[in-house]
């Protein structure tokens, strides 16, 4: 891949023109990236409102009827319902894998079947997540969808 970089300081706002021959699995990584990035979000700490980037959340989790955005190293409360986020996000490779988890496949770095058919998926962070069975095909199908340049 050829990259070109321009520095202008006449345009009015920053910008990115993103060429490619066909959609491969890498250009969607690409182009979701991008558009997470510039998606914020407001989330809630004890050292009071942050404002984030999409793609830093690993995953939304609801506890007590409560939502919280994962981050790496942070846990921040907001102030949205966990069906709202699959739906607003879905396109930019958020999945449900429970009842109360909506994951972000982008930050998973392997997947492991375990015995009693669920699959554990290993966060880049560390973590591990169940993927509940009753999930798994929408999640396979998902991925699926995504390594063939579709969503």
């Amino acid at each position: 891949m050829k990259i070109n970089e321009y520095m202008d300081t006449a345009i009015k706002e920053d910008r990115i023109d993103y060429y490619y021959r066909r959609r491969t699995n890498e250009v969607h990584e690409i182009l979701d990236l991008l558009r997470k990035y510039n998606h914020k979000l407001i989330g809630k700490s004890d050292h009071g409102e942050i404002i984030f980037s999409l793609n830093d959340v690993y995953y939304f989790e609801s506890v007590d009827k409560k939502t919280f955005a994962c981050l790496k190293n942070e846990v921040l409360k907001i102030e949205v319902r966990l069906s709202e986020l699959e739906n607003a996000y879905y396109e930019y490779g958020f999945i449900r894998v429970n009842k109360s988890m909506v994951l972000n496949i982008y930050k998973i770095n392997s997947l492991k079947t375990e015995l009693n058919m669920r699959v554990t998926a290993l966060l880049d962070n560390g973590e591990k997540v169940q993927i509940n069975r009753s999930y798994k095909s929408k999640f396979n199908l998902f991925l699926k969808t995504i390594n063939e340049g579709g969503i």
